[in-house]
C-alpha cells in the first residue's frame, strides 16, 4: 500500500500500531531539554518493545529456542540481506511451518506484529501463501486440489489472517481446512 502523503503513511501508522496495542501520548513540555528526555523515554520503550520486553505473556507459550529465533528475526529487521524489511521474520514463519510447528508460527506473528507493528498487516498478507505450501507438503495436499478448493471458498485467505493472531485457532483453521480440501468440499 502506498501513501500519498506524509499525512497519509503517520495516519496508517498511527492505525496500525493501536490495532497492536500500541498507545499513543502526547505531552507538552516547558523546554527542549524536557522534550528531549521524553524523544529518549519514547525511543527506549521503542526499542524494548522490540527487544521483547514487556510481551511475556505471549514469549512464555514459545520454548526459549522458539523465544530466540524470534527475537534475532525481529533484531533483523530491515536487514539488507532480506528483499523487504521483515524479510527475517518471514523466513522465520517459513522454517516454523516446515517444522510442522503452527503454534509457534502464530506465536512469532503475534510477537512481531507486538513489536513491528507497521509491518504487521505485511506479513499477515504472507500467511496464505505459507500455509498453502505448509499444506502441500505436510498435509498430503495436491497442488491442484488446494487451487480448486481455494476457488470455491474465497475466505479462506481471510480467516487464516484472522486466526493467526490466535495460535489454538490458528492450528485448527489451517488443520479443518487441510481437511476439508482433502474431502473435496467447503470447511464452513
Amino acid at each position: 500500500m502506498r501513501d500519498n502523503t506524509v499525512v497519509d503513511r503517520v495516519r496508517r501508522q498511527r492505525k496500525l500500531r493501536v490495532a497492536e496495542g500500541w498507545q499513543e501520548v502526547k505531552v507538552w513540555v516547558p523546554t527542549e531539554a524536557d522534550a528531549e528526555d521524553v524523544r529518549k523515554l519514547a525511543a527506549e520503550r521503542r526499542a524494548k518493545a522490540e527487544a521483547l520486553d514487556g510481551l511475556s505473556k505471549e514469549v512464555s507459550k514459545v520454548s526459549h529456542k522458539t523465544e530466540m529465533r524470534i527475537a534475532k528475526a525481529i533484531a533483523e529487521h530491515g536487514s539488507a540481506a532480506y528483499n523487504s524489511p521483515s524479510g527475517a521474520v518471514l523466513d522465520l514463519m517459513t522454517q516454523l511451518s516446515n517444522e510442522d510447528n503452527l503454534a509457534s508460527f502464530s506465536h512469532a506473528f503475534i510477537i512481531l506484529a507486538r513489536a513491528k507493528p507497521t509491518n504487521a498487516a505485511f506479513v499477515a498478507n504472507a500467511v496464505p501463501a505459507k500455509i498453502s505450501n505448509f499444506l502441500i507438503k505436510h498435509r498430503g495436499i495436491n497442488a491442484n486440489t488446494l487451487l480448486k478448493w481455494t476457488e470455491t471458498n474465497p475466505g479462506w485467505v481471510d480467516d487464516l489472517k484472522d486466526a493467526v493472531r490466535d495460535p489454538v485457532s490458528f492450528e485448527q483453521v489451517v488443520e479443518t481446512m487441510a481437511e476439508a480440501i482433502k474431502r473435496g468440499h467447503a470447511a464452513h
